[in-house]
Formats: C-alpha cells, sequence, structure tokens
C-alpha cells in the first residue's frame, strides 16, 4: 500500500475538479462513497479533503457535503506558505496551469555549526549541527526564488546534494523519517541584495518578496528554517480561511 495514500487521493479528486468531472458549485461524492471507492478508511479521505479545502477548491458545508468552489483568476505563480509537499506543490494549483517545468539548481549544499547568529536566524539550538541549502527556484526555465534552507543534521542525517537537487520533502517521505506536522510563516518584503540581483530577473523591482518558515515534525521538533526570496511581481502568496 503506498505510504501517502491520502496524497494519492488528494492529486486524483484535485484532477477530476480541474477537468470539471466536478464542475464549480458541484458536490464531490460523500466520505464513505469515496472510502469505499479508494478502498481506504474514512480518516485517510478527511485528510485528502482537508488539503484541497487547504487549497481552496473546495469548502464543508454543513448538511450539504463538501462543495467544489468557483476557481480565481490570477496570472502570476500561486503558492501557499501552508504547503509542505515541497517546490513542487505549485503545480497542484489550477491557476498555474501555464508552468510546464520546474526545475532547481542546488547553488551551495554543506554542513554548518549552529553558532550564535545561525542560532538567532533558525531557532536551532546552539552546538547544533545542519545541513545548509541553497536551491536556485525556476519556472519554465526562469529563475523566479532563491531559497536557503537550514535542516538539522539529527533529523535528516544522510541527506545528499542529490536529495537537495529532487525533492528533500520526498526524502524524507521515502525514508519514513517522521510526519511533517506543522509550519510556523512569516512573510516580508527587503531590499534587493546582490545575490538577488545576479540570480533573478528583477527588472525595474529594487526588492523581493521574503517568505520564512519554520518546520516542525509531528513530535514537536524545529527540523528546518528556510527562507524564500522572490520576483514579487511574479508570485501571488494565497492563503485559505473557511468560517
Amino acid at each position: 500500500m503506498p505510504k501517502n495514500l491520502y496524497s494519492d487521493i488528494y492529486h486524483i479528486l484535485k484532477g477530476e475538479i480541474d477537468s470539471n468531472v466536478y464542475p464549480p458549485k458541484s458536490i464531490l461524492p460523500g466520505e464513505e462513497d469515496l472510502s469505499s471507492r479508494f478502498s481506504v478508511t474514512r480518516n485517510t479521505i478527511r485528510r485528502a479533503l482537508k488539503k484541497l479545502q487547504a487549497d481552496g477548491l473546495v469548502y464543508t458545508v454543513k448538511g450539504r457535503g463538501v462543495v467544489v468552489l468557483e476557481p480565481i483568476v490570477d496570472n502570476r505563480v500561486i503558492f501557499s506558505a501552508a504547503n509542505h509537499f515541497g517546490f513542487q506543490d505549485l503545480m497542484s494549483f489550477p491557476q498555474n496551469k501555464f508552468i510546464k517545468q520546474l526545475t532547481t539548481k542546488v547553488l551551495e549544499f554543506k554542513e554548518v555549526q549552529i553558532d550564535e547568529e545561525l542560532s538567532k536566524h533558525t531557532s536551532f539550538t546552539l552546538g547544533d549541527t545542519a545541513y545548509y541549502v541553497e536551491r536556485l527556484r525556476m519556472v519554465n526555465g526562469q529563475a523566479m526564488a532563491i531559497d536557503a534552507s537550514y535542516f538539522r543534521k539529527d533529523s535528516v542525517p544522510n541527506l545528499s546534494l542529490a536529495d537537495a537537487e529532487g525533492s528533500i520533502y520526498q526524502y524524507i517521505r521515502d525514508e519514513n523519517l517522521f510526519k511533517i506536522a506543522a509550519a510556523r510563516s512569516i512573510a516580508s518584503v527587503e531590499t534587493a541584495t546582490e545575490k538577488e540581483f545576479k540570480n533573478l530577473n528583477l527588472g525595474d523591482a529594487n526588492c523581493v518578496g521574503v517568505l520564512k518558515k519554520y518546520v516542525y515534525t509531528d513530535l514537536g521538533n524545529l527540523f528546518e528554517c528556510t527562507e524564500t526570496k522572490y520576483i514579487p511581481n511574479h508570485y501571488s502568496l494565497v492563503g485559505f480561511e473557511s468560517y
């Protein structure tokens, strides 16, 4: 049985929503019917539906079921601070259908000791060993963002350059290291540095959007601190709240 069955179900249902098998304002089949269809528990179905709702694709209406929401239109790359599937998750948003290729170029990969300055930046414990991974993120061949990440070595002990070139989150799932449980995110705007001007096509912009994420395991351990700097007029940071 697949390790991440709920995410497989999520992608199948999302594909059916995108292709109008379930058009806007229609009702998805109930949990019991979906459980029978995919031969899984209702709890697994709830996790898939929760992910669809977090992406703003559906909403649960008490007494009616799960309603497919009308999509929004945005000509920029849509991404979510709540993403825990990694860079490839950009393609999960219906508004990002124009994305044909996502690639990653590792600019730096090394082990570092957490000193006082890095402890303040990452919230890791002084003296910890971490992997520092700097990656250039490209959308359809164009450099759109730079990720500067710190991963606690004791959480991902055998992380390699090849893993960094692919998906570190996928590596965590494939190795069954832990569950990625929660993240705290801070969004801001900063003046662009020489590095951003060199690596990103900022055009007339003199600033970059910044998203800093602190990511936790299901045991409450902080294992990652990532700061993403991106071209502000090419990205839209989205969130979805239900009331």
